[in-house]
């Protein structure tokens, strides 16, 4: 067989499988219907019950983002190996009409730009690295909106050990 064979959707499928097979459980999107939240300017103000609550949906929406970070990460990894791979192939075609030593992204560039059939990939590569970005992003918003509640919530027992 030969590497430009390699099927990115075959080992995808190979590796979800895989995972299955471990029975490791993945978190359900969380229950909250609304694509924004109000975060509370002042945490200060919120009774205990109301932190606790904010830590749970902080920790629900952390799993879920972490889960599909995951995933869209599996899926990055084949389809960037596949297009690597076919810029690469194609590298030689463009190294002769460009100065000596070019940079790695003048050279793919040049390879885009001759090879049509490639924008697809290279169009799919962006997306995913968009909605990895995206869901560090959120990831990051969840932890340290968990961290804040957490913190205020050991300030409390704090006061309370010392009163």
């Amino acid at each position: 067989m030969n590497a430009t064979e390699v099927s990115s959707a075959e080992i995808q499928a190979w590796a979800e499988d895989k995972m299955g097979k471990q029975r490791l459980p993945l978190p359900t999107k969380p229950k909250g219907k609304d694509p924004t939240f109000e975060y509370p300017e002042d945490p200060s103000k919120l009774v205990s019950i109301e932190i606790g609550q904010w830590m749970s949906k902080f920790t629900a929406w952390f799993n879920y983002a972490t889960s599909l970070l995951g995933k869209i990460t599996s899926k990055l990894v084949t389809l960037d190996s596949e297009y690597k791979h076919n810029i690469n192939t194609r590298r030689a075609e463009v190294l002769d009409e460009l100065p000596a030593r070019p940079a790695g992204d003048v050279v793919e560039s040049c390879v885009l730009a001759k090879h049509d059939e490639l924008t697809p990939l290279y169009k799919r590569r962006l997306k995913l690295l968009t909605i990895k970005e995206l869901l560090e992003a959120r990831i990051k918003i969840y932890e340290k909106g968990y961290q804040a509640m957490s913190r205020e919530l050991t300030l409390r027992g704090m006061e309370a050990e010392i009163q």
